[in-house]
This record gives C-alpha cells, sequence and structure tokens, in this order.
C-alpha cells in the first residue's frame, strides 16, 4: 500500500470513530431522556453498545494504520515490531493506547449491563461510565489538528466534541421514539430535547467558531487554503442540519398529537441523520486528508 492508502484507511476509521462516540454520547443522554419508557431502553443500550464496540475497534486499528504508514511496507507493516515499539514509547502512542483500553472498558461495562437483564443503571455503573469517557474525549484534542494550539482550544475542542456527539448520536435514538410511542408522550419528549437542543446547538457555535478564529489566523486562510474550503462546506451543510432542526422544532413539535405528523417527523429526523453523516465525512475529510496548512 502506499502514503495515500494509509491517509484514506485514516480517514474512515477517524470516521468511525465520530460515529462511536456520538453512539455513546448521544445514545447515554437518550436513555435519561427516555428513562420513563422501559420498551426503549433496550435499544439504546444496545445502541451504545455498538458504539463502544465501534470505538474499540477504530481505536485499535487507528494506532495500527499508525504504524503501518511508518513502515509503509504494506499490510505486513502494520505489525511491525520497531515502529510498534517507537510509537508506545510516544505521548502519540501512550493516548492511542489510553482511548483504547477505555473503549475496551466501555464496551465491557455495557456486555455485562445487557447480559444482567437489568435497563437501569445504579450509580456506581453510571460514575464509571462518566470516567471512561473522559479519556476518550480528552484524546481528540491531543491527536487532531489543535494538539499543538493553547490549551484554550484544546478544550474548546473537547467541549465541541461533547455537544456534537449528544446531538448527532441522539437522532437514531429521537428516530426509534418517533415509531415506538406517540400522541402527547412523544410531544412531551420531542419538545424536551427540542428545549436542550437549542442550548446544545449555541454551545457548538460558540465553540466552533471559538475554534476557527485560533485555526485560521487570516481571512485568506479560509478563501484561498483546500482546508479553509472544506472548512466553508461542512459549514454550509452544518447551517442547513440546523435550519432543519429549527424547522422539526417550531413546526412538527407542536402538531405531534397528530399520527401524520409523527410519521413526517421521523422522516425529517432520517434527513437529519443523513445530513449529520455527511458533516462527520467533511470535518473527517479535512482534518486528515486535507490538513491545516
Amino acid at each position: 500500500m502506499i502514503s495515500e492508502y494509509w491517509m484514506w484507511a485514516t480517514w474512515f476509521t477517524k470516521v468511525v470513530l465520530y460515529l462511536s462516540v456520538a453512539f455513546v454520547l448521544g445514545g447515554a443522554f437518550c436513555y435519561f431522556l427516555l428513562r420513563h419508557y422501559l420498551e426503549l431502553k433496550e435499544s439504546i443500550l444496545k445502541y451504545i453498545t455498538i458504539g463502544a464496540g465501534l470505538g474499540l475497534i477504530s481505536s485499535t486499528l487507528g494506532f495500527f494504520i499508525l504504524i503501518g504508514s511508518f513502515a509503509n511496507t504494506g499490510i505486513t507493516g502494520m505489525w511491525n515490531p520497531t515502529y510498534i515499539n517507537i510509537l508506545l514509547n510516544t505521548p502519540t502512542g501512550h493516548i492511542h493506547i489510553l482511548r483504547s483500553m477505555s473503549f475496551a472498558l466501555l464496551l465491557l461495562l455495557m456486555v455485562v449491563k445487557l447480559s444482567r437483564n437489568k435497563a437501569q443503571f445504579s450509580i456506581t455503573e453510571s460514575s464509571i461510565f462518566g470516567v471512561l469517557l473522559i479519556p476518550i474525549i480528552f484524546s481528540f484534542s491531543q491527536l487532531g489538528h489543535v494538539a499543538n494550539l493553547t490549551l484554550l482550544a484544546q478544550i474548546l475542542l473537547s467541549i465541541h466534541i461533547i455537544v456534537m456527539s449528544l446531538w448527532m448520536g441522539s437522532l437514531y435514538p429521537l428516530w426509534i421514539t418517533s415509531r415506538e410511542i406517540s400522541g402527547l408522550p412523544l410531544k412531551d419528549r420531542m419538545h424536551l430535547f427540542g428545549r436542550i437542543a437549542a442550548f446544545i446547538v449555541g454551545i457548538l457555535i460558540a465553540c466552533g467558531t471559538s475554534i476557527a478564529l485560533l485555526l485560521f489566523k487570516d481571512f485568506n486562510t479560509l478563501i484561498n487554503t483546500p482546508y479553509g474550503h472544506g472548512f466553508i462546506v461542512k459549514i454550509l451543510f452544518v447551517m442547513g442540519i440546523i435550519l432543519l432542526a429549527a424547522f422539526n422544532k417550531w413546526y412538527f413539535t407542536p402538531r405531534l398529537q397528530n399520527p401524520k405528523f409523527a410519521k413526517h417527523l421521523g422522516y425529517a429526523i432520517l434527513f437529519e441523520m443523513s445530513l449529520g453523516l455527511i458533516i462527520l465525512l467533511t470535518t473527517s475529510y479535512i482534518t486528515t486528508v486535507v490538513g491545516i496548512e
């Protein structure tokens, strides 16, 4: 494999990593948002478990792809002992291992949880879950394009990842909700989510804008570089998904007692999920394939 293939492999693992964190954080958020609906809890727990599994796969694969890109001797280079030993003794290697271990323990926690057939999280389980998320979120600021920026930029990115994952990862559970419950209960849950989402979007915009100001030193960097062009495309998609979310909140949610509008909301959420995936694909592309200059 040539270096370009390693780059695209890294892009793919990053997309899967974004999805995994969204599944875990968004699933956990919806688990508590919909805690009174036992028929939804098992599906959400499975959703979180899938996210933890994808996170473990993407993190582990990402580590070995990095090894392979260094060795550049084909697929067998992914297990080159010399480069493995070198990477394991670097901060980058430590972050990869820490993230993989966190996902592995998170997956174990969820598998044990599902095997016991107990939908309710105990205080201990919730605490362990939260602690395991910390190194996963932290890893983005240490391996991404803000790793060499200030501590403020790294904190902003971590917050950005959290709120983005909460929003994007909530869409599938909400789609399931629109199919499983109806009438006033559906309207009530969607109304509550809309209120929280408005707060989430505000934080998302504030953090995203601050990070952009730190990344782009001048306006020419934004309009005259491939990274800037990709960033503009991403912003256009973000604006689209925000407008769609606003439409769902102000048009569909007040009418959800009508089954017809509940069905239409389901279609709108599917479209919102598609836009969210495009945003994740674009983000991964500009941070991996293009890179900021």
